[in-house]
């Protein structure tokens, strides 16, 4: 492919826009002009994606950057996710990791992980299911979650703790996003980070569903990765936790 400096140009006024505003709307004409051409996107994609460590896509005539799984410097630090969702250490961060997990479960729960089963799922069945999942964490034997735990890269027994320490519900607290004593009002905040990054919709404080970002994700990125592959398939199918090998 023959590449000339106003491509090059092209998808560098591309990537800073995406640096400034996260996201290209479809009335932005010039860049989405550029953007169809596919000498920038030859650019875009084998050359800024690998060296930023970014994945640049387009969905519904929107186009969107996201940091990769390794980047330390267009994501999140661990302290500044805490800040964000309001949590007070790492315990609660992978819980907050752990809800995301169950989240897509809901979502993709059939054989074809390319298409989500459902539209929208209500906050009170999501946190009885993790609830569901973190009681048979509890259940097992420490050397059999033990195993589990180097399959999911995830300190399922803290998330448990830290999960069944919380009431289900408390309906004296009126601001459930900012109440921290109760397991709806940690699922809203997650689920207000994840509003923000422009991946799920929260309606009503009840419901959420998936967004065009979040579904390309899953299905472009997400699923790729053999070890969150292993997480879904075994969250979605509501396995018993059980060692390897073990009858």
């Amino acid at each position: 492919m023959e590449l000339h400096e106003e491509d090059v140009r092209s998808a560098f006024r591309i990537f800073m826009r995406l640096l400034e505003k996260g996201v290209i709307e479809e009335n932005e004409r010039d860049y989405q002009q550029e953007y169809l051409r596919n000498e920038v996107r030859y650019i875009l994609e084998e050359v800024i994606e690998r060296q930023a460590e970014v994945k640049i896509f387009a969905v519904g005539g929107v186009i969107f950057l996201t940091p990769g799984v390794a980047n330390r410097f267009f994501g999140y630090t661990n302290a500044e996710l805490r800040e964000k969702m309001g949590l007070r250490n790492n315990s609660e961060l992978y819980l907050a990791y752990f809800i995301m997990l169950n989240l897509l479960a809901k979502f993709y729960n059939s054989d074809d992980q390319s298409l989500a089963s459902r539209q929208f799922v209500p906050l009170e069945e999501l946190e009885e299911t993790i609830t569901q999942h973190v009681h048979r964490v509890m259940e097992v034997e420490l050397d059999e979650v033990q195993v589990q735990e180097e399959n999911f890269d995830l300190n399922l027994r803290s998330v448990a703790e830290v999960w069944l320490d919380l009431p289900p519900f408390d309906d004296q607290v009126s601001n459930l996003n900012r109440a921290r004593n109760n397991r709806i009002s940690l699922l809203l905040r997650v689920m207000r980070f994840l509003e923000e990054e422009g991946l799920v919709q929260v309606l009503d404080n009840q419901e959420v569903r998936l967004l065009p970002k979040m579904e390309y994700l899953v299905l472009k990125y997400y699923f790729n990765s053999q070890r969150k592959d292993y997480l879904l398939q075994l969250l979605a199918r509501d396995l018993p936790l059980e060692a390897e090998g073990k009858e």
